[in-house]
């Protein structure tokens, strides 16, 4: 049995996977803090995701409920499906005083869900927030071993693969207000992958084409003995 039909098939698959994580990367490259997903061959036979943990730019805004990481670490975030976990600080209050997420989900402090009476926001480097001249409450900057293997759920938001990880105090880490961190990775890297990625498909297509060629010619010869 003829293998490069089945080899050839598997290739184009695993190909358009490649691409889908590709282009999903592309369209986030500007979303703040977003984390770049890379893929590698498991074996022969499965193509495996993870998430690149190297930090992205840093640049200024000057809006003062904006808020990077420098170094390690996640903000935490309050959602209805659980705890998740972002480096996106593009923070603004709800209307009912609460420090929310663009979607409208409670930033945690060490002290729970920030409840703030002001917009005269101040955060400094170790993430005591100041609400006027009272500190309010301190972001729980939190962080995972490095077994833990961290995943994307819906807009933005990160959570461990393993439902029993639980995140412990960050330490190598300052805050900076008034700025974002950008997306970790070059679009034009990106873009070569996508390329390099296009290029190994259509050689897969090419070679299922040979393969079905070859196939017919047979069953033409065949036909005529």
């Amino acid at each position: 049995m003829r293998l490069s039909p089945y080899t050839s098939v598997l290739g184009a698959i695993q190909q358009e996977k490649r691409m889908e994580v590709i282009a999903n990367n592309l369209a986030n490259g500007a979303t703040p803090g977003y984390r770049r997903v890379g893929t590698k061959f498991t074996n022969f036979m499965e193509l495996e995701t993870y998430m690149h943990t190297t930090q992205g730019p840093v640049r200024r805004t000057g809006n003062p409920l904006d808020v990077a990481i420098n170094g390690q670490g996640y903000f935490r975030i309050q959602t209805d499906r659980g705890e998740r976990y972002t480096r996106a600080g593009n923070f603004t209050i709800d209307a009912q005083g609460r420090l929310v997420t663009p979607e409208g989900w409670p930033v945690l402090g060490q002290g729970g869900i920030i409840q703030l009476e002001s917009s005269n926001v101040r955060i400094d480097s170790s993430g005591q927030v100041f609400d006027g001249d009272n500190a309010v409450d301190t972001l729980d900057v939190v962080d995972f071993g490095a077994n833990v293997r961290l995943v994307h759920d819906e807009r933005n938001l990160l959570m461990p693969s393993d439902p029993n990880a639980f995140p412990m105090p960050a330490q190598n880490y300052t805050l900076e207000q008034g700025a974002l961190e950008g997306a970790n990775f070059s679009a034009v890297q990106e873009m070569t992958s996508m390329i390099e990625t296009l290029r190994i498909f259509e050689a897969c297509q090419k070679v299922m084409k040979i393969s079905h060629d070859q196939d017919q010619q047979l069953i033409n010869q065949l036909a005529k003995s």
